[in-house]
């Protein structure tokens, strides 16, 4: 068993704590480490018997991986991820609790129950994202990187596809050159081959994550371009290669996935940087206006 860490007060703290010990963890507490950051509002609502089969482990397993963290057990634990509800979003708790009631006359006979459900998720995703403490400066890192770049090579495989053919659009719009690395005709290696240090990667992918794409953001980091990943988790393997990555969390009902979030995350991007470019343009007209 890895040497036990000092007991997180906050759920910051440990989900930064769970990152940072993710690769000396067994691999069965690894499964629990991805499954906890990847649903924290059920470690915090759920009893270790309800999450335990869904983490796909043992009760004892979860005690155990509690214990790594400097906690007594399970419930211990647990308060730290309670903590987050109750500061960040207590108007959502008994929420998130009917995302999860699967009641017999509720399984998509009434479609206007479904759309709730759809919304509620989203919700809590877009409110997840609202707080997450260095989202505004990343996203400015990420505008400046773009702004810097030559070209934009924008990356995705299947659901993920949609975000990253918006952003093509909307960057073609602000004139920003992009390639949309779509892999027709078997080319999406070929195509992610013409990058250089001068351009940046814009990777979008969720899980389960598309192999291609993960090895696309992994060679481009390894050949020097920078990487903006669109993610779902710090302990996702775009993460750990991207210059800048930038979380979502998946709004899901019944296994469904709903793309709002990334998708408001796409549009907050391509408007800041639509500022930003508006901003230089006018800029020089704003000084000659002065000239005698």
């Amino acid at each position: 068993m890895p040497k036990t860490a000092p007991r997180a007060e906050t759920y910051d703290d440990l989900r930064k704590g769970i990152v940072d010990r993710f690769s000396v963890l067994s691999k069965c507490l690894q499964q629990i480490a991805s499954y906890a950051l990847d649903n924290p509002s059920e470690m915090a609502l759920e009893t270790i018997a309800s999450v335990a089969p869904r983490a796909g482990v043992q009760p004892s397993s979860l005690i155990r991986f509690a214990k790594v963290f400097g906690f007594s057990g399970y419930s211990e634990m647990q308060r730290v991820f309670r903590m987050r509800l109750t500061d960040a979003m207590p108007d959502y708790k008994e929420r998130l609790r009917l995302l999860g009631d699967n009641r017999p006359g509720d399984k998509g006979k009434d479609v206007t129950s479904l759309l709730e459900q759809f919304v509620q998720a989203d919700i809590v995703g877009l409110q997840c994202l609202l707080q997450q403490e260095r989202i505004g400066e990343l996203l400015n890192d990420a505008i400046d990187m773009i702004t810097s770049a030559e070209t934009v090579y924008l990356v995705a495989h299947r659901r993920s596809f949609p975000v990253t053919c918006y952003l093509s659009y909307a960057l073609s719009q602000l004139h920003v050159r992009n390639v949309l690395v779509d892999g027709v005709g078997g080319m999406f290696f070929q195509q992610i081959s013409h990058a250089t240090p001068k351009d940046v990667v814009l990777a979008v992918s969720t899980k389960t994550y598309s192999p291609d794409v993960v090895q696309v953001v992994r060679e481009s980091s390894q050949r020097g371009l920078r990487v903006i990943s669109i993610t779902d988790s710090p302990l996702s393997p775009l993460t750990e290669h991207a210059t800048i990555s930038l979380e979502v969390q998946q709004a899901s009902v019944q296994m469904f996935r709903s793309l709002a979030v990334p998708m408001t995350l796409a549009i907050t991007l391509i408007v800041g940087l639509g500022r930003v470019l508006e901003a230089r343009r006018t800029a020089p007209q704003k000084k000659s206006a002065h000239k005698p």
